[in-house]
């Protein structure tokens, strides 16, 4: 509980003190009030990072819409609609013991609705998660067709996977940033604390960034996806998080009750890091990250993969 209070007094922070602590304004040379509106595409792969284990994959499908009729003065509020899909597997995809299986195979299909508003060098964003877990998610399915269709290895066996089961989970999050260098090679640092409860997270996170490179300020910058600019942006970034994990329904099963043959306990701790890098070219925003995590269970692996996105504003 001391994790929990420590991360509602780092929130408490952000929204309690005035902005900008060796702060400074950029203005952007290319804005475009009518770019209120962007598609998104994103998958997640270990295959790069040669393994195919835990989070073997994700794949996502995102909508953002700028809510410009709902923003009083210098802000930027958005609300977004994604519809994922994420595959989990045990490290050993090819027995059908479970004794020598070191997670459970599921699957989850989910539906993520989030608002988000910035002002100056803070932002918060809220997100709700609702969605299926289990067969019913298709993931088994599509990660078999995938292996058979594109992949020399034969596919996972999907032995046991866990129940079908419903999931709804709230997301809380907020960031603030310290510009430290200005443009055109800026220096910034940004913290972001999460707080997740639901039937599949329930956790408290603290994150820590530094970017560097061509960047916008916050309110106008792709580096919080944040539409209205055309203002080209090239830089990278460094994370690093402690997450303090009280339940992880992937491994767990559904927090409310989940009968299902193979469930594991979730490590308390778990630590986070990414290096990220980002480039927007006119209507266009690329983004490459590398991922690690420390090992999420007692006898798992710390874990890496690969991100990749397209999104095109209009």
């Amino acid at each position: 509980m001391n994790r929990v209070f420590l991360v509602i007094v780092v929130f408490i922070f952000f929204f309690g003190f005035s902005p900008s602590l060796l702060g400074q304004k950029d203005t952007e040379s290319e804005t475009d009030s009518t770019l209120d509106q962007q598609i998104s595409l994103q998958h997640d792969n270990d295959f790069l990072t040669l393994t195919d284990r835990y989070y073997s994959s994700g794949l996502f499908l995102k909508y953002t819409r700028r809510l410009k009729k709902m923003e009083k003065g210098d802000e930027n509020q958005q609300l977004s609609i994604t519809l994922g899909q994420e595959i989990f597997t045990p490290s050993n995809i090819t027995t059908t013991d479970i004794s020598e299986q070191d997670r459970p195979y599921v699957g989850f299909m989910g539906v993520n609705t989030s608002w988000s508003r910035v002002r100056e060098n803070r932002g918060i964003e809220a997100r709700l998660l609702i969605g299926l877990a289990g067969n019913n998610s298709g993931a088994g399915g599509f990660q078999r067709w995938y292996h058979n269709f594109l992949v020399v290895s034969d596919p996972p066996v999907w032995v046991d996977e866990m129940n079908n089961s419903f999931h709804a989970n709230l997301y809380l999050n907020a960031h603030r940033e310290w510009r430290i260098a200005p443009l055109p090679f800026s220096v910034s640092i940004g913290l972001q604390p999460e707080l997740a409860f639901g039937t599949r997270d329930q956790y408290g996170q603290i994150n820590l960034i530094t970017f560097f490179g061509r960047r916008n300020r916050l309110l106008s910058s792709m580096s919080y996806r944040r539409l209205g600019s055309k203002s080209r942006e090239i830089f990278f970034s460094i994370q690093a998080g402690y997450r303090h994990v009280f339940y992880n329904g992937m491994l767990q099963g559904n927090a409310l009750g989940d009968d299902s043959v193979f469930l594991i306990d979730a490590k308390k701790r778990l630590l986070t890091g990414a290096f990220t890098l980002q480039h927007r070219y006119d209507r266009n925003e690329y983004r490459l990250g590398y991922h690690i995590n420390s090992a999420e269970a007692p006898e798992n692996f710390s874990h890496k993969y690969i991100s990749l996105s397209y999104s095109r504003n209009f």
